[in-house]
């Protein structure tokens, strides 16, 4: 190729870039998971991927459409009820190069904040159809799991579901290779309204360490904030009358909950409990 052509070529390709990075996006995701790796059973959860600019937001559909409410709402003067499901909600920064993980305990989200994950793919020369896009398999070992993903170059966006990214293309399909998670494109639109810096609270910022810590903790004594009457908590019985609650046994419980659904996407990160 003449070197005329060579700088056409490149040329083109930083205006298509350009073009990519200015547009808004708002893309749709079913997320398929379970919270217990020796359970058969599955959830369910819709998630939304929003593109805008060199930033990217995922979370769940639920929480998305309850800050576009409150928005609403906040504009016109009054006020609506804000729900708190950040679960597996991400937001990567490519001018700083950051990733902003989230999750919640009790009432309060948290805010982790790590470098961008450089992905060692591996694209393979399989082809599929997946709905209307020709789409290509890559493979991934990331944090104990190893992952099988799908993306297409029909849609020039470097993007995908939860942390991932950095195929030639969108994401459409991904899952481990045990079938513990899945992630599966259900619709893509351009949509210049989105807002990505909308919390429904303001998070706290921790650092990895300190998160590993606060759940320790909370696995130590889940119930002491309604003990030491920080939280308050009305216990009933079936005929509505009042019960101080046998917090030794409630806290088995929980302990118990908690080793079971002790799945999470980044396996290698899971909390070793006791």
């Amino acid at each position: 190729m003449k070197w005329k052509n060579i700088v056409k070529v490149l040329l083109f390709a930083g205006l298509l870039s350009n073009s990519v990075y200015a547009q808004s996006y708002k893309i749709d995701y079913r997320m398929n998971f379970k919270t217990d790796s020796l359970s058969e059973e599955m959830q369910m959860k819709d998630m939304v991927l929003l593109i805008k600019g060199k930033e990217s937001k995922f979370y769940s559909r639920d929480q998305y459409l309850n800050d576009s409410l409150v928005i609403e709402k906040e504009k016109a003067g009054a006020e609506a009820q804000k729900k708190y499901d950040y679960q597996f909600m991400v937001i990567k920064d490519y001018r700083q190069k950051k990733i902003y993980r989230f999750t919640v305990l009790l009432r309060d989200l948290y805010r982790i904040s790590e470098k961008s994950t450089s992905f060692k793919w591996e694209i393979t020369k399989d082809t599929k159809k997946i709905g209307d896009y020709t789409c290509q398999k890559a493979m991934l070992l990331y944090s104990g799991r190893t992952w099988e993903a799908w993306f297409t170059t029909d849609i020039a966006l470097q993007n995908g579901p939860y942390v991932f990214d950095g195929l030639p293309g969108l994401i459409v399909s991904m899952k481990d290779t045990k079938n513990n998670y899945e992630f599966l494109l259900a619709a893509i639109r351009k949509d210049k309204s989105i807002d990505i810096a909308y919390f429904s609270t303001k998070p706290l910022d921790i650092n990895r360490k300190q998160w590993v810590k606060v759940q320790q903790d909370y696995y130590n004594d889940p119930y002491r904030e309604m003990k030491s009457g920080n939280v308050k908590a009305v216990w009933q019985d079936a005929n509505g009358k009042r019960f101080v609650p046998d917090y030794k046994e409630l806290t088995k419980t929980e302990q118990q909950y908690m080793k079971k659904h002790n799945n999470p996407i980044e396996l290698a990160d899971a909390i070793q409990y006791p």
